[in-house]
């Protein structure tokens, strides 16, 4: 499969590279078919990008390297979606948003992906978590050309 993109130009992808977000991303609900994309330049990024608009791809980075004690708080039924089992590999990713000189994370609303059933799902903790955690100076800087 061939995917043209605006940030990482002609990409090429099979099926089983891709992650199936049954209900899409908040905002994105029709796009359900997304690559997991690292940036070779900047080892605190990742990329999602959709397999079918190739103007969209969301920054995403782990929580937990800004936020160490960082827990997601959901209903089990809430990971539905993307059949967790125990034994299953487990990624938790935040989006990042800004300007260069204040980047932030979305803590509230994670991206979960289940590594071994190629399944995603972003969900809405219900705990008090910040939509705009804003990432400290020197992170900022590192990831700004992310945002």
């Amino acid at each position: 499969m061939r995917i043209e993109t605006e940030r990482f130009g002609c990409l090429e992808a099979d099926d089983r590279q891709l992650f199936l977000f049954p209900q899409g991303l908040i905002g994105l609900e029709t796009l359900r078919q997304w690559l997991l994309i690292p940036d070779f330049e900047n080892p605190l990024v990742a990329w999602l990008q959709s397999a079918s608009r190739g103007d969209r791809a969301l920054a995403l980075i782990s929580p937990r390297l800004f936020v160490p004690d960082y827990r997601v708080h959901i209903p089990r039924q809430g990971l539905d979606a993307i059949q967790l089992r125990g034994e299953d590999r487990v990624y938790v990713l935040t989006t990042l948003s800004g300007k260069p000189d204040k980047v932030s994370t979305n803590l509230r609303a994670p991206v979960i992906i289940n590594l071994d059933k190629r399944l995603g799902c972003q969900v809405v903790t219900g705990d008090d978590q910040p939509v705009q955690f804003v990432l400290p100076t020197k992170a900022a800087a590192i990831s700004s050309r992310a945002a």
